[in-house]
């Protein structure tokens, strides 16, 4: 069995994925660091059933906060599929916003607002999905479990976690070709090319080379499977839980 001091080094290690995990899950930063807060608790109890070994330490962890991420969503519920437009509308209007945002203009954790958007984007657009669709795609194509793997972590078959999958995917296609005006012309939501004008007099298409592929969306998060979500995100953020909670 690890000691305390071994296991704390894993959860160090592997502390900033699960938090960018949880938060992706549940698109609220704080909470997101909550729960992964709450599994480093679990972590360092004394408890001879634990694994003891980094990779299988990993995704007991992975799985602690895919629980609790779950629990929360089932508890919290309201989400309206669109709320990224509605936010938009209340920023514009907030003029104690506008002068924050303007002040970060040119600093140089917003030279990727646009792809920093298409995260959030994607992350907004999972939480419409049924819970385990949404967990199981971030822990395949993002963070590098296996089916089986994922089967134990969400409790469920490996012919349920194929489904997930399947499932996810294809609403997740689906309704990117009707909002994302990057897939085709008439989407109601360009915001991510809108912000990088902004913030860096530019019109930068985080996607122009695929059109608009969930792959390529995909593929971007997985490079950024570790980066925690920027001062103006965690911002617009909380606009989006007042737009919900009002």
């Amino acid at each position: 069995m690890l000691t305390t001091d071994a296991r704390a080094d894993v959860y160090e290690r592997h502390r900033p994925e699960l938090v960018a995990y949880a938060t992706r899950l549940v698109v609220r930063p704080d909470i997101g660091e909550e729960l992964v807060q709450e599994a480093a608790l679990r972590l360092l109890r004394e408890d001879p059933q634990l694994p003891d070994d980094d990779a299988r330490l990993r995704a007991w962890l992975f799985k602690v906060v895919s629980n609790l991420a779950i629990d929360h969503l089932r508890r919290h519920s309201t989400w309206r599929e669109l709320v990224l437009v509605e936010a938009r509308g209340r920023a514009e209007a907030d003029t104690l916003f506008i002068e924050e945002a303007r002040s970060m203009r040119g600093s140089p954790e917003h030279k990727a607002i646009a792809r920093e958007h298409l995260i959030v984007c994607l992350s907004c657009t999972l939480r419409n999905l049924p819970s385990q669709q949404a967990a199981a795609l971030l822990l395949k194509e993002v963070y590098g479990f296996t089916v089986d793997e994922i089967g134990d972590q969400l409790e469920g078959s490996t012919t349920q976690v194929k489904n997930w999958l399947q499932a996810a995917r294809r609403t997740l296609e689906d309704r990117y070709a009707a909002t994302c005006a990057l897939v085709n012309q008439h989407g109601v939501c360009h915001q991510c090319v809108e912000l990088d004008g902004f913030f860096n007099g530019g019109t930068s298409n985080p996607l122009s080379e695929t059109a608009g592929a969930l792959d390529d969306r995909l593929s971007i998060l997985r490079r950024e499977r570790t980066t925690p979500l920027g001062p103006w995100h965690r911002r617009m953020l909380k606009l989006v839980d007042d737009i919900l909670e009002g």
